[in-house]
């Protein structure tokens, strides 16, 4: 939605109707929304593990990145916003008739997921941020990165946006990979290196409204710190009275964690 010329994330309900017994009874529906530069395919060691725990388990790609970074031969980058993104999961949550959802968030997907629980609070049952950022009304992905890569990284998006292609470039290297995102085994190196994709800069830029008070209301966890950077808002979830659980890893918990990271989030979704 664009507001005074500046792009935010609408917060306008969306009603979703289910089918009859759609996701059984008792089981219990993960939706994992990956960060920036990445796919759904990031998952792809946690997907397995939790299904294996009898749940159901959904790993979408956004708008633009992943096996869909085909859509940027044919959509405007300035278009590919956070809402759209939101829209991507509210679409998810919609078509396969989602309830009670435990909606997982890594890195930029904190955004994502807030937007999501802003829109359709009465189908989620937790929100759970993977060394993601914790959103504050108003402010935008490249704001709140400030805190920890610096004011040079919200100039960097928006330079791209003006005077660039409107994309972020992806690490180019296996080194760049494990310097950014804490990785260090070969195998899990050559396969982000190979799988990630420019982030589209919109998104990073684009501010989030919270006005829902209903998603105030959702429960909500972080799981990270270590070496993530991400110290900080482990910190002020905690303040919040958040279940936290720190993890001793890098920033990308779910590719050299994952059977940790599994735990939690099946105890989280018994709670």
């Amino acid at each position: 939605m664009r507001s005074n010329g500046k792009w935010t994330s609408s917060t306008k309900t969306t009603k979703i109707y289910l089918p009859p017994g759609a996701g059984g009874p008792n089981m219990t529906t993960y939706v994992l929304v990956h960060g920036a530069w990445h796919g759904g395919w990031c998952w792809n060691k946690t997907v397995p593990l939790l299904r294996a725990a009898g749940t159901e388990v959904f790993a979408p790609t956004l708008t633009g990145l992943g096996e869909r970074a085909h859509l940027n031969d044919c959509l405007n980058p300035a278009d590919i916003t956070l809402d759209v993104h939101v829209q991507d999961v509210v679409q998810l949550i919609q078509y396969e008739g989602l309830r009670d959802v435990v909606l997982v968030g890594h890195a930029y997907a904190g955004m994502v997921i807030t937007g999501v629980a802003e829109m359709c609070p009465e189908h989620i049952s937790n929100l759970v941020y993977v060394n993601g950022v914790v959103p504050v009304d108003g402010e935008s992905m490249a704001d709140q990165l400030i805190a920890v890569r610096g004011q040079e990284f919200a100039d960097w998006v928006r330079d791209q946006i003006e005077n660039g292609n409107g994309f972020l470039p992806a690490p180019s290297s296996e080194e760049e990979v494990g310097r950014r995102w804490g990785i260090s085994d070969p195998d899990d190196l050559a396969w982000v290196c190979a799988n990630v994709t420019p982030q589209p800069a919109a998104a990073m830029a684009s501010p989030i409204r919270m006005e829902n008070s209903a998603a105030a209301k959702i429960p909500g966890h972080f799981i990270g710190g270590g070496e993530s950077g991400f110290d900080s808002v482990l910190e002020r979830a905690r303040k919040a009275g958040w279940g936290v659980y720190p993890v001793a890893s890098g920033h990308d918990t779910m590719v050299t964690h994952a059977e940790e990271l599994t735990r939690i989030l099946l105890k989280i979704g018994n709670s």
